[in-house]
């Protein structure tokens, strides 16, 4: 749903052809996945992950990230984790065909998909007009975050990063569409974008776990990685809270999503306070992912080399 704080994003790339071959290609998939029944379509993602995915160079950045950030897992472990992230991950890519379809259901037909736990205290400021910032992590399938909490509170302003295929970005934002408040791409045009609904009382939500070139160096499983800062800094910006979101996978295509309790930044804090965030950001970030590892995409080249 449109939303007056938000403007449409146009992707700045324009199409080439073998944008035009990837988009109809996907376009193909999502025609048959979309009419199959919805356990049907992610066992087969969770297939074709698993065969998949290991043949993939980004097998081999995986492989890496999880031997050292988990090295007191045995190798036998460290496999099991990494065939399950690559089922998760083709789940979750083929499960974009079916969430038209659970953002249509309501009542039981949700409940038996999708469960949310502390939501009340969202709800209670969509109710007082008053902004929240809300981050989560590319864990279990991030997309139902925004789907189920546009129900249980608000459409939230969904902050993200454009694909590279201008054309696949829309068919992405298509299927986001009716859940979300608006789509605000990472980069100066996605910050005013945040700004304003902010200022607006409005809802951001924001995955801040992957690899990134600039923003503060903040420990992740024992070792520094680049964070975003904007999650820390907008609240305190808006002196609102701040919302851990937490999504598992349940079984196949069921899930749960967690909102923690919120947490209050000092307002208008110095540069050692959003460090201090950003250190709390990640820290629970690896606790849920030790929880459950092979939910995370750990092909991401969150560290630098």
């Amino acid at each position: 749903m449109a939303d007056a704080h938000t403007q449409p994003y146009k992707h700045p790339a324009p199409p080439r052809f073998k944008h035009r071959v990837e988009a109809a290609l996907a376009q193909s998939v999502f025609a048959v996945l979309k009419n199959l029944p919805m356990d049907t379509a992610s066992a087969f993602g969770g297939w074709l992950g698993r065969h998949i995915g290991p043949l993939t160079g980004a097998h081999r950045t995986a492989t890496r990230n999880i031997a050292r950030a988990l090295p007191e897992l045995t190798p036998e472990t460290q496999r099991r984790v990494l065939s399950d992230m690559w089922e998760n991950f083709g789940r979750t890519m083929m499960e974009y065909a079916v969430l038209p379809r659970l953002a249509a259901a309501s009542g039981s037909a949700l409940a038996e998909r999708v469960t949310v736990e502390g939501h009340e205290p969202l709800a209670a400021l969509v109710a007082a007009g008053k902004p929240a910032v809300l981050f989560g992590g590319h864990i279990a399938n991030w997309e139902v975050m925004p789907l189920i909490l546009a129900r249980a509170a608000k459409p939230q302003v969904i902050v993200y990063r454009p694909a590279n295929n201008p054309l696949v970005d829309k068919i992405i934002g298509d299927v986001r569409a009716p859940y979300t408040a608006g789509m605000a791409p990472k980069g100066a045009q996605g910050a005013r974008q945040m700004l304003k609904a902010l200022a607006a009382g409005e809802h951001l939500i924001m995955l801040v776990d992957q690899k990134i070139n600039t923003g503060l160096p903040a420990p992740f499983f024992g070792r520094d990685a680049f964070t975003g800062p904007a999650v820390a800094r907008m609240a305190m910006r808006y002196d609102c809270p701040v919302f851990p979101v937490r999504t598992q996978r349940l079984d196949g295509c069921r899930f749960k999503v967690t909102v923690e309790e919120p947490w209050r930044f000092p307002p208008h804090g110095s540069d050692a306070d959003v460090a201090m965030a950003l250190a709390r950001v990640n820290a629970t970030l690896e606790e849920w992912i030790r929880i459950h590892p092979g939910q995370w995409m750990w092909m991401h080249k969150r560290w630098p080399d």
